[in-house]
């Protein structure tokens, strides 16, 4: 009788120990499954965001942008705008991997290396540099604006028309 009591007691335990680690488990469940919704819908609000600025973009944003870069002085505020919108959802998509690293689903080295590879290529040039100085900064969390500036510090960084001068450099050279 002795040995059954204690038997009894040791399997009481157990299921209450058994049942406390299930609760501790579902608790863990919800809260995973929180922030997953919580970054789901900074991805989807990202998202609809850009999708809102891309449909103001106008009929030809890369004659735009090109202007943007090789005649700034000569922008009309139709033109601005396109390039604003062009500019703000670019960055808005970097952004996007910057607040997903806060969530968890990346890590810092992966939202820094887009930036770093991207950023110049959008606003390494006199317009970009001043909008982003002027503008774009203001928009989004300090660290990120920061590290955005950090990359536009090296003066040789390339935006997209030194990328274009250099194939087109190569291509004449190949003739």
């Amino acid at each position: 009788m002795v040995n059954s009591d204690r038997l009894n007691r040791w399997l009481t335990l157990g299921a209450n120990v058994g049942i406390l680690a299930g609760l501790i488990l579902v608790a863990v469940q919800i809260q995973q499954n929180s922030q997953l919704v919580r970054m789901q819908l900074l991805n989807d609000g990202n998202l609809a965001s850009n999708e809102i600025w891309a449909s103001a973009a106008g009929e030809k944003p890369m004659e735009a942008l090109a202007k943007a870069i090789e005649n700034p002085e000569e922008l009309t505020f139709t033109e601005f705008l396109e390039n604003d919108v062009y500019l703000f959802s670019n960055m808005n998509l970097l952004y996007r991997n910057y607040e997903l690293a806060r969530e968890g689903i990346f890590n810092e080295n992966e939202w820094q290396a887009s930036v770093e590879t991207l950023a110049p290529y959008f606003i390494a040039n006199k317009f970009g540099r001043i909008w982003w100085r002027e503008e774009g900064s203001a928009f989004f969390n300090p660290e990120f604006s920061a590290f955005v500036n950090k990359q536009l510090e090296d003066e040789e960084a390339m935006d997209s028309q030194a990328y274009w001068l250099l194939i087109r450099a190569q291509l004449s050279k190949s003739k």
